[in-house]
């Protein structure tokens, strides 16, 4: 008879301890030393339990579903080592209560803190927003308040210094007169000519390899948009007058 009111008394104990958990409902600002129950009415089909916490916390847990509050009819567990295991699935053939077991679970059972539960359906599972905390969200609008500037003037100073490379260009490079042959055959029909024979194309305004001033008298052309340099031979690349 004693034992028998000690077991009724530890039963309620251990029924009164469990919190209950709400279908697509998380539970907030829950407390983990040593483990948690809880205990949810769910209906047929798949379900995910997830924990979250605060990064702050350094929490390590495992999550044990069973079909009775002993935990000793376990139907689904997040993890089998030592570690983080915040996430679990399982599935109902029919409407069940269902019970989930919270436990640390370190390698030296030394972390606690504070953390979010829920169990959800498949259209209701936590995006990667929504499980964050409101620190770690501070901390991600931090992070993007420094990025998003930074990315800004990366690109600005790319655009400036590309613009900066054409008149550069330019000032660097003179005008000269290039006979037809000197231009590839697909531009031969849309290039500005003078006279009939000539348009006109930038060089360099001095020789790569020599150093030489260059002008329309001092170079050959050897191919399309290729000139030699008549100090050194050495090959000069010509662009058309708009580049």
């Amino acid at each position: 008879m004693a034992s028998f009111i000690v077991s009724l008394f530890v039963l309620i104990g251990t029924v009164s301890a469990q919190a209950s958990l709400v279908a697509n409902i998380t539970r907030e600002n829950e407390h983990l030393w040593t483990s948690n129950s809880y205990v949810a009415d769910l209906e047929a089909g798949h379900w995910t339990v997830v924990v979250n916490s605060d990064s702050f916390w350094d929490l390590e847990v495992k999550i044990t579903v069973s079909t009775d509050s002993a935990h000793t009819n376990v139907i689904a567990e997040s993890g089998t080592d030592f570690g983080n295991y915040p996430r679990v699935d399982f599935d109902l053939a029919s409407a069940s209560t269902v019970y989930f077991l919270v436990s640390e679970n370190s390698v030296y059972s030394d972390t606690s803190g504070f953390y979010r539960i829920g169990v959800y359906d498949d259209a209701h599972i936590p995006g990667f927003f929504q499980s964050l905390s409101f620190f770690e969200l501070i901390i991600l609008i931090s992070v993007l308040a420094f990025l998003i500037p930074l990315i800004i003037c990366i690109f600005a100073v790319r655009r400036s210094r590309r613009s900066f490379r054409t008149p550069q260009r330019i000032m660097d490079s003179i005008l000269v007169e290039a006979p037809m042959h000197a231009i590839p055959d697909d531009h031969q029909g849309s290039v500005q000519t003078h006279g009939s024979r000539t348009t006109t194309v930038r060089l360099p305004m001095k020789c790569p390899s020599c150093g030489a001033q260059v002008a329309h008298e001092s170079v050959d052309w050897t191919g399309p948009l290729e000139a030699q340099c008549g100090y050194c031979g050495a090959t000069m690349r010509a662009t058309f007058e708009n580049i």
